[in-house]
């Protein structure tokens, strides 16, 4: 993925993967503006709505770095669907990068900050495995991300041990393991052709209990705060990008290979330009 993603990223939007263990391939290559508009039916929000979820620069903006509610919330589905009821082996996967400008926030007593990007079920409020952003444990003017099962908690989010500093490119990859009932968190500062993550490399694990409903069947961007006033937390102001999830570890760092009609079209057009050479 590091080092030929920035110039195959338009091919692999187009063509979309054709990896049976690929489930979403988004690069959010849409015009600048409200995603769930931009992407019509791609995107749909099922949360909130008076601050929109944007895309700028082929990126999505999370806007949440004040106690403000009413955030706007969009969920995009997977191209398969998991029932952790009797599916006691697939091991979900999702990676993207982030780039924050402004530091999470909390008021009170309340550390864990709050959740941007989760699992869903096709059951309503069921969130899966959900990453969030904290200055807990982190040194002044930086921030971690953190993980949970299912309940966002200063006492369920776990902190993995890395402080995050504005500015900074970080790739975040998160498992979450129907066999174990356990979701795993992995961060690291992304640079193009840098050391890619392994799924042997040390990550943080969740551990409050699930209480599954419904089938795995969707992944969903969250603008919104945690804990009840005046004890509360949000995630901060950041760009998401490369948002990929798969069934392996592996297809994470892989760009699909084009479809046919992607390489017709790739075709025709090789034959335009032979043709425009030649006349």
């Amino acid at each position: 993925m590091r080092t030929s993603l920035i110039p195959l990223v338009g091919l692999a939007v187009a063509a979309g993967p054709v990896c049976a263990d690929v489930l979403m391939w988004e690069d959010f290559d849409y015009p600048n503006g409200q995603l769930s508009q931009v992407a019509t039916n791609i995107w749909v929000t099922h949360s909130g709505g008076t601050r929109p979820l944007n895309v700028s620069s082929a990126a999505a903006v999370i806007n949440q770095a004040d106690m403000s509610g009413g955030g706007e919330d969009v969920t995009r589905l997977l191209s398969a669907s998991f029932d952790p009821s009797t599916d006691n082996t697939t091991k979900l996967y999702a990676a993207f990068l982030v780039n924050f400008s402004s530091l999470p926030v909390n008021t009170g007593t309340y550390t864990a900050g709050s959740y941007f990007a989760h699992f869903r079920s096709d059951v309503l409020n069921e969130y899966y495995a959900r990453v969030g952003a904290n200055l807990e444990g982190a040194a002044p003017g930086m921030f971690r991300l953190a993980i949970a099962n299912e309940t966002w908690t200063s006492a369920a989010s776990v902190e993995y041990p890395l402080d995050l500093a504005l500015g900074q490119t970080y790739e975040v990859v998160v498992r979450l393991d129907l066999a174990t009932d356990q979701t795993t968190l992995w961060v690291t500062p992304y640079t193009v052709g840098g050391t890619p993550l392994t799924e042997a490399d040390p990550g943080v694990t969740a551990t409050d209990a699930f209480t599954y409903s419904g089938l795995i069947n969707a992944f969903a961007l969250r603008q919104g705060t945690s804990g009840l006033s005046p004890n509360m937390g949000a995630p901060g102001l950041f760009t998401l990008d490369h948002l990929r999830v798969a069934t392996t570890f592996d297809e994470l760092q892989v760009i699909p290979e084009p479809s046919p009609a992607a390489l017709l079209a790739l075709g025709g057009l090789a034959w335009l330009a032979w043709r425009r050479r030649t006349v």
